[in-house]
């Protein structure tokens, strides 16, 4: 018989029966904030508890390993909460409802277009400029990103390599091609397996990195703005403005007087979430240092999709193109769209529209979107035994032997 306690705490413990240390303070945020978030529970020792998000972790973990056919779902070995039935939509039917949109919008974006002309366009381009071009803003965009959540990481849960994330980094490229909605729990998955982070401390984690990007993207909009006023990112405007606003409310809510609210007051209950973690103990130079590292990926995918365009002899101005990077960047890898398709064809023909033929824009499109499926699928192979041993030691920490007593 196979048990799980689910207590009422904030973290969503449960008993794992596992001799661990607490997380170690890394340096960088002080040993006070530390002691101040393990009197909250948002660092707690793992000896006494695993986290678990919800409820669901099997359930994140088995859709992440079902879709790369890798580890056996969780979710089938794992008895599930008392009084819970399946629930939900099974991960094949996400994939298919994903890209069943995806080709919907290719439809959209592909009316009216010369199935010919396209076909002309693909053949005049310059195959070797177009891959050199699209190989480099790939590995900007793999090894920066490696770089940053390495630095990320470290801030937080200890001393974080580059190269120890690289399996971790290829499961997330990969997933992101079949189901980008669980993509990121790679991340969360190496955290707890490796760094022994509660499930929703290290889900907080990456929603503290995804208040960065849109901060940053908020940043470079503005500036695109001002600096191309002819750039049709002009019409995001008003969004840039108001989420850049958004992030600087959260930002002086985090560094400056969120702790000094009353105990009774709302906000200070979301302020003390054990969720909120990191956005309590990351400080100034941690803002700066990511966000450097982001805004050296942007550039580099701005110049590689310069140099596609010119690799398809489409004459745009290299300020138009790293001025709709940004765009490019928000809308492209949304979480709606595995590995950018659809909404990348939607782009390159709306945002691109006043530059080149519709005919030449597709053909362009549908050579990146190939592109980096031909590099991201290889990357399930790079991903498979690492993903797997993670899976594995959750299932033991997650089946818990019955003990005297337990209901």
């Amino acid at each position: 018989m196979v048990t799980r306690n689910i207590s009422a705490s904030d973290s969503l413990e449960v008993q794992a029966g596992r001799t661990r240390g607490p997380i170690a303070p890394t340096g960088r945020a002080s040993d006070a904030d530390f002691s101040t978030e393990r009197s909250k529970g948002s660092v707690a020792p793992v000896s006494s508890t695993v986290a678990v998000p919800a409820g669901r972790a099997s359930d994140a973990i088995s859709q992440a390993a079902r879709g790369s056919g890798v580890v056996a779902p969780v979710s089938e070995t794992v008895a599930r909460p008392t009084g819970r039935g399946s629930g939900g939509l099974s991960p094949v039917l996400q994939n298919l409802i994903t890209y069943a949109v995806a080709a919907a919008i290719i439809w959209y974006a592909a009316r009216g277009v010369s199935w010919t002309a396209v076909a002309d366009a693909a053949g005049r381009a310059r195959l070797w400029l177009f891959v050199a071009a699209s190989l480099g803003g790939f590995l900007c965009w793999f090894l920066g990103e490696t770089l940053m959540y390495s630095r990320l990481f470290s801030y937080f849960y200890g001393p974080t390599e580059p190269r120890e994330l690289l399996p971790t980094m290829s499961a997330v490229y990969f997933l992101q091609i079949i189901n980008s909605y669980v993509a990121s729990s790679a991340f969360v998955l190496f955290l707890h397996t490796r760094k022994r982070v509660p499930w929703m401390r290290g889900v907080g984690t990456l929603l503290f990195q995804a208040y960065l990007d849109v901060m940053l993207i908020s940043i470079l909009m503005l500036a695109a703005i001002v600096m191309v006023p002819t750039s049709p990112i002009r019409l995001g405007l008003d969004y840039a403005a108001g989420a850049l606003v958004a992030a600087g409310f959260i930002a002086s809510f985090f560094l400056v007087w969120g702790a000094r609210l009353s105990s009774g007051n709302w906000l200070r209950w979301i302020y003390d979430r054990p969720t909120f973690a990191s956005f309590r103990l990351a400080r100034p130079p941690l803002y700066s240092k990511i966000l450097a590292i982001r805004l050296g990926i942007f550039l580099g995918v701005g110049f590689s999709l310069y140099g596609q365009f010119v690799s398809f002899h489409i004459p745009i101005p290299l300020a138009q193109a790293l001025a709709l990077t940004p765009f490019i960047v928000a809308i492209g890898n949304s979480p709606f769209s595995p590995g950018g398709i659809g909404t990348t064809q939607l782009i390159f023909i709306l945002g691109f529209a006043r530059f080149a033929a519709r005919e030449e824009l597709f053909a362009l499109s549908l050579a990146v979107t190939a592109f980096n499926l031909v590099v991201r699928i290889p990357m399930g192979v790079f991903m498979g035994k690492p993903l797997a041993d993670e899976a594995v030691e959750v299932q033991r920490e997650l089946i818990t032997e019955p003990t005297f007593g337990q209901v």
